[in-house]
């Protein structure tokens, strides 16, 4: 039954994603570049800059070519080593490889580039490019120095342990000194829009108390893992768990699933056990239309 219950999204196109994301670079950057006052017609995409910098088609065209060609992407994986250590209760499920090094891959060719193309170069470091260019070359570099701390799959993950349902992120960790790089990291978003986060130890999550906010995103940073949470009673829960190396999720109809789709080779893959979450449902939501599923 669960396995009609559960709905699945998972890719290998490596070419494909290679485009996407120069997609998303580039369009990351146009939005940087363009500003449309309010009450006035938006333009059509790319038109002022093309026409106000000219011979740069051929120059974008060259550089989405070679993210195509020159980036290599992380292979598929035919098993997770996180996946068992997820409780029971997990009714979502969301994996993805470590893509640090694809994103210090891109800025390596984006800034070859740059130094090349004169056309690029100016469209770059002029107008609303030129303080917004760095910055988005910034979050790339610390995309890159964020994922060299994390092992080669990060997992999203929902349990129903409660009446509503607790977000976990859980990675395994390369090396030492990923707290204070994360904390420093936080310490750099401007007061007015720094998130909720906490970030502890071992040390920290024995003496904590149950004095976190209920809007407070917790982080916990092991010697082996690092693992975030929407609130504190989950984040001691699984602590718990990864300290007995519990495996009972592989267990489950909806896990074993998991491992199954795991053995085609994927390299992003998410499902959701629609039973189970429909059993947290009161009961006359269960036989809504809206939720109808074959």
């Amino acid at each position: 039954m669960g396995y009609a219950q559960t709905r699945f999204f998972r890719t290998n196109g490596l070419l494909k994603a290679a485009a996407a994301l120069a997609a998303i670079f580039l369009f990351a950057a146009s939005c940087y570049a363009q500003a449309t006052p309010q009450n006035q017609p938006s333009p059509v995409p790319w038109t002022d800059e093309l026409n106000k910098y000219p011979g740069l088609l051929p120059e974008l065209s060259r550089l989405l070519e070679r993210f195509q060609r020159d980036i290599q992407f992380p292979p598929a994986r035919a098993e997770s080593r996180l996946l068992p250590l997820l409780p029971e209760s997990a009714a979502s499920y969301a994996a993805f490889s470590n893509y640090g090094d694809v994103a210090h891959q891109v800025l390596k060719i984006f800034r070859q580039e740059l130094q090349q193309s004169s056309a690029l170069r100016d469209w770059w470091q002029h107008g609303e490019m030129a303080a917004t260019g760095t910055k988005l070359e910034d979050s790339l570099e610390q995309l890159y120095q964020l994922h060299q701390y994390l092992g080669d799959e990060i997992v999203i993950s929902a349990t129903m342990d409660a009446k509503e349902p607790s977000l976990l992120l859980v990675a395994e960790l390369r090396k030492p000194g990923f707290k204070k790089f994360l904390q420093a990291l936080l310490d750099q978003i401007p007061a007015k829009s720094k998130p909720a986060v906490r970030v502890l130890d071992l040390q920290d999550l024995a003496a904590v108390g149950n004095l976190a906010s209920a809007q407070d995103v917790v982080i916990l940073v092991r010697d082996d893992f690092v693992v975030a949470a929407s609130d504190l009673a989950a984040l001691r829960n699984f602590n718990v768990r990864l300290n007995r190396r519990s495996r009972e999720f592989v267990s489950t109809p909806f896990g074993q699933r998991l491992v199954q789709e795991y053995h085609g080779g994927v390299t992003a893959l998410a499902a959701a056990d629609l039973h189970k979450i429909l059993n947290q449902l009161p009961p006359g939501a269960q036989h809504s239309e809206s939720l109808q599923y074959s």
